[in-house]
């Protein structure tokens, strides 16, 4: 029989190989869970070398007095010319403004108006499309509208429905650049960019993969943090925001894991985009912003590169529930490192205090 020095040295040999164990498979879980994160995420793209994109041009579209007035312009025989000039044609990422010259107010609002014929009958009032549309402008007022897809629009003043214009914005020619560049096009020399919080408390890293952004192509967003008082990585959780056009395209609470966090998105159109890093470690005012360009692909339609964009936010919203869980899951894993050792500690202290 043993003795109950050797059956006690059993069990504490038994509790210290729970304890050890116990640890070692948890950082064991979370490695695995890591790695799934990470292939789950990240689909690198290889990218070529493009020419950078050409800054938009400004246009100016006057609404002449007595544009409300229908009458026929007897040297032409036709109506009046609402908006001179009443065709024109520009390319992607050009910019409209409409001045209203009038003694009236106006609307400039895409669609089809409802001619010369809404002047005798009341359902004649055009059709809007809602790609566009201004509200009423007083005179003296303007109105400036940027047009980003290539395209034909039709628009009318939805009070004056008579009168209408035709906008015909062709693809833009690019020369997209073979580097890294900010949202005014200045190179970025080196990826990650950081900058520091606004309490200066962390350091966030930023890069992306490609390292030149096209529409309608994945494109991946790698954070980090760096803890500047501890000198060391720090784990935190934060919100993942991309905006564009004054827009809010994604907002993803998460966290960063072993060092790191990957962020997915395929952007439908091109121009500047904003990366904000915000409620750092759960404060609300601990944010870093980050900005960068996205061009015009290629190698695709403007229309193509938006229904990818379309079918990408629908997969990502069928993944959700993984996503969800794969949080939970690292929870869980913390819950193994620290809740086992500290119930194999417990059952130790019992046993020792002869309760067990």
């Amino acid at each position: 029989m043993m003795g109950k020095s050797t059956v006690f040295a059993t069990k504490l040999s038994f509790i210290k190989l729970s304890f050890i164990t116990s640890i070692a498979l948890g950082f064991l879980l979370l490695s695995l869970v890591q790695s799934v994160s990470l292939l789950h995420n990240m689909h690198f793209n290889n990218n070529n070398n493009y020419a950078y994109a050409k800054i938009g041009k400004h246009h100016t579209i006057t609404i002449p007095k007595g544009s409300a007035n229908p009458e026929v312009d007897i040297t032409k025989l036709g109506p009046r010319q609402c908006y001179l000039p009443r065709t024109m044609t520009i390319v992607s990422n050009d910019t409209i403004s409409w001045i209203n010259q009038d003694t009236e107010s106006h609307t400039v609002t895409s669609g089809i108006g409802g001619g010369m014929e809404s002047l005798v009958n009341v359902n004649k009032k055009g059709n809007p499309t809602g790609d566009f549309n201004s509200g009423l402008f007083k005179p003296g007022q303007s109105w400036t509208h940027t047009f980003t897809k290539p395209g034909v629009y039709n628009y009318f003043c939805t009070i004056h429905p008579w009168m209408e214009g035709i906008i015909n914005v062709k693809a833009q020619a690019q020369n997209i650049p073979n580097y890294p560049v900010s949202d005014t096009g200045k190179r970025i020399d080196k990826l990650p960019v950081y900058a520091f919080t606004s309490d200066g408390k962390l350091e966030v890293g930023l890069s992306w993969n490609p390292k030149i952004l096209l529409t309608g192509k994945e494109s991946t967003f790698f954070v980090t943090f760096f803890d500047r008082a501890n000198n060391k990585p720090n784990l935190l959780s934060f919100d993942f925001v991309l905006i564009q056009n004054g827009k809010q395209l994604k907002l993803t609470p998460t966290s960063e894991q072993i060092g790191m966090n990957v962020q997915n998105y395929v952007f439908a159109n091109s121009g500047p985009v904003s990366i904000r890093i915000e409620n750092i470690g759960g404060i609300k005012a601990a944010f870093a912003a980050f900005n960068t360009t996205i061009f015009n692909n290629p190698g695709i339609s403007s229309s193509s590169a938006s229904q990818l964009a379309l079918q990408y936010e629908k997969s990502n919203q069928q993944s959700s529930l993984f996503q969800v869980n794969l949080v939970t899951l690292v929870s869980i894993v913390y819950a193994v490192i620290i809740g086992i050792p500290a119930a194999v500690a417990a059952t130790y202290i019992l046993y020792k205090k002869g309760i067990i």
